[in-house]
């Protein structure tokens, strides 16, 4: 019995993760372009909601990391879905575009332990290939968009949007309850062992001297956070543009289930990508498999860029696209490696917030040049040479002061 909690404590952190991710961030780009379509609304009128969720969620880091010190990990896990299922559910209610910022908020809360808590849960449960599990528990974010996003951009022709909100708060509270019945912290705490050993402090790596996180910083550490905000934080939020590819087909020329039907390529490379991070990143170690992957992503910007408008080269660069969701995941495994255990939540968490930050501006300045120029051009080309820049900035990562590791 005590073995078999190992496996429904990772099923709870598929629920959750895919309650966050697979619902709230996967299917709102379908969801917002049927309202700017029914309702009139421009690119940039919607943004706010966008920037609120960043925003909050970045500040909201800071506090709720502390919390899930604290807290029980299942009051931690209700209330998360509480937060984002009213994102949702209060939708229908507003008249007037700038209200959609109070959804942005509540999610934004709710969002910010969508990847800490998982990575938290597996690093605790698991002495032996984290990255691989890690990666299939996000996976099934992948599988949820995949699935929902052509039934969602179906539903909102036939029923409008509206109705569409509602159910998708529904499966996300559904998901969030299920998680909270499963969900456990740590084995310690219900007299269970870890998969692949008896050792629940064991880690995957060691590192050599001082772990960052210490009582004293050096400036080499001052150079990793500014490295990691950089490189993973910041370029990992590509993953801001998958809600603009419906508007993206549709400024083209296409119907909104051709937006639907991309955003579901997109989740298919989602998914593969979390699977192929976490085993690669056992594999090559965290650092390497972020540069790897961030070339597969700036590829995916310039073939959007450059192929706009035919449709098979579009499908291709969407489901390349869907590897810009394995930001967190890198930005997860990267901090398992550089932080001590104990401080792991709390400098996990500022690192997230500090890129968040960074890009809450982002959907106002992809709005804006939309709807100056009328096309996505322009923002993928920039796009693309951050990825490629990042990927330069790894290869040159030991003048930033980052400690090196030992598998």
């Amino acid at each position: 019995m005590r073995e078999k909690r190992v496996w429904l404590v990772f099923i709870g952190c598929m629920f959750y993760y895919g309650a966050m991710m697979g619902v709230l961030y996967n299917c709102t780009g379908v969801l917002i372009s049927g309202i700017m379509s029914a309702e009139g609304y421009t690119s940039a009128s919607l943004s706010g909601y966008f920037t609120a969720r960043n925003f909050v969620q970045a500040i909201a880091m800071l506090f709720t990391a502390q919390l899930f010190r604290k807290l029980h990990i299942k009051i931690i896990c209700l209330g998360a879905g509480i937060f984002t299922t009213g994102a949702f559910f209060v939708m229908p209610l507003y008249r007037d575009p700038g209200m959609w910022i109070l959804s942005g908020i509540l999610s934004g809360i709710g969002t910010s332990l969508s990847m800490l808590l998982p990575t938290a849960v597996i690093n605790a449960w698991f002495t032996k290939k984290k990255g691989t599990f890690l990666g299939i528990v996000t996976m099934l974010s992948g599988i949820l968009g995949m699935l929902l996003n052509p039934v969602i951009s179906r539903y909102i022709t036939a029923n409008g949007w509206k109705p569409a909100s509602v159910l998708l708060g529904g499966i996300s509270l559904a998901l969030n309850i299920a998680a909270t019945l499963l969900l456990e912290k740590r084995p310690e705490d219900v007299g269970a062992v870890p998969y692949g050993g008896f050792a629940p402090d064991a880690r995957p790596y060691e590192v050599k001297g001082r772990s960052l996180g210490g009582s004293a910083v050096t400036l080499g550490e001052i150079g990793t956070y500014l490295f990691i905000l950089f490189t993973v934080s910041m370029t990992g939020k590509g993953i801001q543009m998958t809600s603009y590819i419906p508007q993206y087909s549709t400024s083209l020329g296409y119907a909104l289930e051709v937006g639907g039907s991309l955003t579901s390529a997109i989740m298919i490379g989602n998914f593969t990508a979390k699977f192929l991070y976490g085993i690669v990143c056992d594999w090559l170690g965290a650092w390497k498999s972020v540069q790897v992957f961030l070339v597969i992503i700036g590829t995916s910007f310039l073939l959007l860029s450059l192929f706009g408008g035919v449709l098979p080269v579009m499908y291709l660069a969407c489901v390349l696209l869907g590897f810009s969701y394995m930001s967190g995941l890198g930005l997860s495994m990267v901090a398992v490696e550089l932080f001590d255990k104990d401080r792991f939540e709390t400098q996990y968490s500022r690192n997230s917030m500090f890129g968040t930050i960074v890009t809450t501006l982002l959907p106002y300045i992809v709005s804006y040049v939309f709807d100056k120029t009328g096309s996505f051009r322009l923002i993928f080309m920039a796009y693309a040479f951050m990825m490629f820049l990042a990927v330069v900035l790894i290869s040159l990562r030991n003048r930033f002061g980052v400690i090196k590791q030992s598998s």
